[in-house]
C-alpha cells in the first residue's frame, strides 16, 4: 500500500497597483506616437509559502512619486512615469520621477531563518529630454540634448542588508550606499551614464559621471547561547536565591589567636580576655616549678 503524504502548503500572492493621479500630474502628447504616461504609481507584490515547518516569503514594494505634467512632443515611443518629465522631438525616451523600491525576502525552519532586504531610493526632480534617442532619466535634475544612448540618474541610496539565526549564532551584515547630488546635463553625447548630481557631459562618448558617494559596510555576529548561560543580577543588587554572600560576616576568630591557620589546630599566642604573651607566663611557670623543686631539696637535705 502506496504511504499517504500529506502536504500542507499555503501559498499567496498580492499586487496593489496605484493608477495615474491627475490631480498630481498632467499628461500631454502633441504629436508623438506611442506614448505613455502616467503620474506616480506604487506596487506591492508580495508572495508567502508554508510547508512541514518551513516558511518563505518575499515582497517588492515599489513606488515611482513625481509633482508637475508630463509633457511628450513630437516624440516617438517615450514613457513618462510620475510628474515632471518632458520630451521633445526624442525617440525612445524613458522618464521616471523619484523611484523607492523596498524588495526583501525571509525564510524559516527547525528554529533558523535568514532574511535579505535591498531597500532603494532615487531622489525626485524634473527631466528634460530634447532631440535625444535612447535616453533614460531616473529621478530628477536630469537634462539630455541631442543624445543618444543616455542614462541618467538623480541621487541614489541603497542599504543591503542579510541576516541569519540557527543553532545560538546570529550574524548579519549590511552595506548602505549613496550617491548624492542632483543636476545631470549631457548634450550632444553617445553613451553616457551620470549617476548622483553635478555632472556635465558635452560631445562626449562613452562617458561615465559619478556624484559624491559614500558607504558603510558593517558585519555583526553573536552568540545567544553565551548570553543565556550567564546568571541575570537579581534586583536591587540583592543575591539571587540559593547563593549566599560573605559581605558583613563578622571575623570569629578564636580570642588570642593571631592569625587563623587554614592547615592544622589553632594556637593561641595570648591569653584570653587579658592580651598578655603567654610566652612570658610559661616562663614565670617554669621558674616558679624550678625555684620550688629546688626549696624542696634542700629542706629535705638539711634534715
Amino acid at each position: 500500500m502506496r504511504a499517504k503524504r500529506l502536504i500542507v502548503v499555503a501559498a499567496s500572492a498580492a499586487l496593489t497597483l496605484g493608477t495615474a493621479q491627475n490631480a498630481w500630474a498632467e499628461n500631454n502628447a502633441t504629436g508623438s506616437v506611442g506614448v505613455v504616461q502616467t503620474g506616480p504609481i506604487s506596487a506591492t507584490p508580495t508572495v508567502s509559502a508554508s510547508q512541514s515547518g518551513t516558511t518563505a516569503s518575499a515582497s517588492a514594494p515599489v513606488a515611482v512619486g513625481g509633482s508637475g505634467d508630463n509633457t511628450a512632443t513630437n516624440s516617438v515611443g517615450a514613457v513618462q512615469v510620475g510628474g515632471g518629465n518632458t520630451a521633445s522631438g526624442s525617440t525612445g525616451a524613458v522618464q521616471a520621477g523619484s523611484v523607492t523600491a523596498s524588495p526583501s525576502v525571509s525564510a524559516g525552519a527547525s528554529g533558523s531563518s535568514a532574511g535579505a532586504s535591498a531597500p532603494v531610493t532615487v531622489g525626485g526632480g524634473s527631466n528634460t529630454a530634447s532631440g535625444s534617442t535612447g535616453a533614460v532619466q531616473i529621478g530628477g535634475g536630469n537634462s539630455s540634448t541631442g543624445s543618444a544612448g543616455v542614462m541618467q540618474s538623480g541621487g541614489l541610496l541603497a542599504a543591503p542588508a542579510v541576516g541569519a539565526s540557527a543553532v545560538g549564532e546570529v550574524v548579519s551584515a549590511s552595506a548602505p550606499v549613496g550617491v548624492s547630488g542632483s543636476g545631470n546635463n549631457a548634450a550632444d553625447s553617445v553613451g553616457v551614464a551620470q549617476v548622483g548630481g553635478g555632472n556635465t557631459a558635452t560631445g562626449s562618448v562613452g562617458t561615465v559621471q559619478f556624484g559624491p558617494g559614500t558607504a558603510t559596510p558593517t558585519a555583526a555576529a553573536a552568540s545567544t547561547a553565551a548570553a543565556a548561560s550567564s546568571a541575570p543580577a537579581s534586583p536591587g543588587g540583592q543575591p539571587s536565591p540559593g547563593t549566599r554572600t560573605a559581605e558583613g560576616v563578622p571575623n570569629r576568630t578564636t580570642f588570642g589567636a593571631t592569625e587563623p591557620s587554614t592547615g592544622g589546630p589553632q594556637l593561641l599566642g595570648q591569653l584570653p580576655f587579658t592580651g598578655l604573651a603567654l610566652l612570658l607566663l610559661v616562663l614565670l611557670g617554669l621558674a616558679s616549678v624550678t625555684t620550688g623543686l629546688t626549696t624542696r631539696r634542700r629542706s629535705s637535705l638539711s634534715v
